[in-house]
Order: structure tokens, then sequence, then C-alpha cells
């Protein structure tokens, strides 16, 4: 009989071990302090174990949102799954709220979960242990007028500003350079003292040229009288090398002064017809060249 007794003993043990460790803990994370828990405060707990993957846990097996037991509520329920290569991994995180009325200090706790696993040749189960906590009433017991106990309001902490204003200012300098830049680029009329070059000048007045026969020629003389400016003497053709080296900022449109000159010297010199849109390209040139006056 002893030695039946021992032998069952010896297999419920082996079988009780090898159950437990079908379910490989990996981490456990409970609420960070199990005192002055009040009422209306939530406590969250994690466990985060290993399976093999034949074993599944099902939603039916989760625990109902909304459940309330001894004044813990379950408010949340979270599950992440993860795949290894030969097992599963489950992480599931419970968020209980406490609602319980209470004039003296108590030990309550979080609920035991017992989450089934199926799929498996074994009934396995994922337990989380029940976690203890004190409940620390908001109103102490036997307070007949709670005026006479209420204590003074303090003050909320200042903040300092200082941080912030210096961020302010940053930004708006910040702003401003950035509107000056896009007026310094941009802009035709002379709202500062250096956007007022030579091919400014002859930008706006180009411009306001209208479609008359002589809108053309008007537009090569200011086109000339703005080379004549900045070169300190009448600019002909064959001049631009010396131009170009004294003002290196217009040698990225070379190729476009040269074709301009050409052009002039057709049309001014050759009475040759000018084409339709001649106008327009000297619009288009001399904004290119009031850029290269401003360094843009």
């Amino acid at each position: 009989m002893k030695s039946m007794m021992i032998v069952s003993l010896s297999l419920f043990a082996s079988l009780a071990f090898a159950q437990t460790t079908d379910v490989k803990i990996l981490s456990t994370i409970n609420p960070q302090t199990s005192n002055n828990i009040q009422m209306g405060d939530v406590l969250s707990r994690s466990i985060e174990v290993e399976v093999d993957a034949a074993y599944q846990l099902p939603k039916t097996s989760l625990p109902m949102k909304g459940e309330s037991r001894n004044g813990i509520e379950l408010r949340d329920v979270s599950v992440r799954t993860s795949k290894g290569s030969s097992t599963n991994i489950y992480k599931i995180t419970l968020s209980y709220q406490v609602f319980i009325s209470a004039a003296k200090p108590l030990v309550m706790q979080l609920p035991d979960e017992h989450l089934a696993l199926i799929g498996g040749a074994k009934a396995l189960s994922i337990d989380i242990p029940a976690w203890k906590f004190w409940y620390a009433p908001l109103v102490a017991e036997g307070i007949t007028n709670a005026k006479d106990n209420m204590l003074p309001q303090s003050k909320p902490a200042l903040i300092d500003l200082n941080m912030h204003y210096a961020r302010f200012w940053a930004a708006l300098a910040l702003l401003v350079t950035g509107l000056l830049g896009l007026v310094y680029v941009n802009a035709d009329k002379r709202w500062l003292p250096f956007m007022n070059g030579a091919f400014a000048q002859a930008h706006r007045n180009i411009k306001k040229l209208g479609h008359e026969q002589t809108a053309n020629k008007n537009a090569l003389m200011h086109m000339h009288q703005a080379f004549n400016k900045i070169y300190g003497a009448n600019l002909f053709a064959n001049e631009l090398e010396h131009f170009l080296a004294a003002n290196p900022k217009f040698l990225k449109v070379k190729q476009e002064i040269t074709q301009f000159f050409e052009q002039s010297n057709a049309a001014l010199f050759a009475n040759q017809v000018a084409s339709a849109n001649q106008l327009q390209q000297l619009k288009t040139l001399s904004k290119r060249l009031r850029d290269c006056e401003r360094g843009v």
C-alpha cells in the first residue's frame, strides 16, 4: 500500500512539474506601489509567457471587460502576440480600477486569473496570481464636520518663462529674417536701399512697358543703361569679357548676355524686326540679372 502511494505521489509530482514547465513565464510586472491606493485609482499589471506553438490563447479565455469583483473592476484587457521559431509568446496586460467606499484602511487584492490555452495535447493555463495592496480611505472615520478638517489651498508652482521668452524671440528673429529674405529675392519695388540696383530698375521699367511698337526698343535701352551703369561706361559686345571679369556674379548668365547683345545689335543697328516674344524674353533676362545683382 505504501509503495502504491509513493508511486502515485511521484507520478502526480512529475505531471505537475511538466505542466508548469510547459508555460514559461518570461516576465511579470505588478503596480509600482502597494499602499495608499484610493478610490478611482487605476492599477495595471502584465505577464509575458512563452508556450508551444500548438497552444493558442482564445478570446473566450480572457476575463470580460467591466467585470467587477470585491470592489475591483476590470477596466481594460489587451493581448500582444508574437511568434518564435517553435513557440508563441503572449503578453497580457490587465488594467483594474478601484471602486470601493470605506472609512478604514483595508487589505484588498487584484483577483487571480486563470487563462485556459487550447490546441495542445495537455490542458494548460496561464495562471496570474492575486496581488494584495492597502486601500487608503479618502476621509477618516468619524468626521462629523468636513469644513473643520479642510486644508488651505496651495498656490500652483510658478513656471519659469525665461526659456519660453528666449525661444519666442529666436523664432521671431527667424521669421523676420525669412520675410526679409523673401522680399529681397522676389520684390520688384524699392523696399530696401540695397534693392535699388541697376538691373532692378531696368526690370521695373520693362515690366511697365505695354505692347506699343516702341516697347521692344525701349526695353533694349533700359537694359543697355543698366549694363553701362554697372560697367561705368558704354558697354559694347566686344567688351563683354572685360565686363564679366570685373563682375563675376554675372558669369552664370554669360550665354544669355551674349545673345542679348546679338539681338540688340540686330534690332538697333540692322533694323531687324523683333520677334513676338522678345519683350517677354527681356523681362525674364532682366529678372535673372537682378537676381545676380542681389547675389541670389
